[in-house]
């Protein structure tokens, strides 16, 4: 009876790791897949893009920047199951194009220079202040462009600021790595947060989900 039991959570346990293998994919650390288009986060998280031989666009398609230069058009036309679609290009999630992936932040497209379970990308954002008054122009409208970090959680998709609370909540997810981040002083943990994001992405590879 013990060995039929024991039998029994053997293969359970079995069937709970063929599963968990089955049911996604890694990435490639260097983001080594094909070029795509991925209109939302969930076809991101799915590898579900639309690739360059779907896209209609007067681009040259052996161009290697031809993904960003369709996006810079005001729509896409691709085919789908044989049927043609056309979406604002400002409506796209991202794409990957030369082992690199853009994430559309508010309209634009930017570079995400760290990628793994926590990216990191700069972009650029309206900031809206207070009016100014000039004696001949009258007031203005207090509005400016200004270069902002952040922080994306893979596994969610959601674009944070960053702010070191931000990042060490994200890293505390690994006790170890978070650990040993703690140790250094708060100048050195400035110094040294992005060193500490990419050891974490290194332990913890993402998955496409099948």
């Amino acid at each position: 009876m013990r060995t039929k039991l024991v039998v029994f959570l053997f293969c359970i346990l079995l069937k709970g790791l063929l599963f968990g293998q089955s049911d996604s994919t890694i990435v490639p650390a260097d983001l080594g897949i094909v070029d795509a288009i991925y209109l939302t986060y969930y076809d991101f998280r799915h590898n579900k893009g639309i690739l360059k031989e779907q896209i209609s666009s007067t681009v040259d398609k052996e161009q290697l920047d031809f993904m960003g230069k369709s996006l810079d058009k005001e729509t896409l036309s691709y085919s789908d199951n044989q049927k043609t679609a056309e979406i604002k290009s400002n409506t796209v999630w991202g794409f990957v194009q030369n082992k690199t992936l853009y994430i559309n932040y508010k309209g634009s497209f930017y570079r995400v220079p760290v990628f793994g379970s926590v990216c990191y990308l700069v972009a650029t954002v309206e900031i809206v202040g207070a009016g100014f008054y000039d004696p001949m122009f009258g007031y203005g409208s207090g509005r400016r462009q200004e270069v902002r970090e952040f922080l994306i959680n893979f596994y969610d998709g959601v674009i944070t600021e960053f702010k070191m609370e931000e990042a060490e909540l994200l890293l505390s997810r690994d006790k170890l790595i978070y650990a040993e981040f703690k140790k250094l002083n708060r100048r050195k943990q400035k110094e040294q947060i992005f060193r500490y994001i990419r050891k974490y992405n290194d332990a913890h590879p993402v998955h496409f989900l099948k």
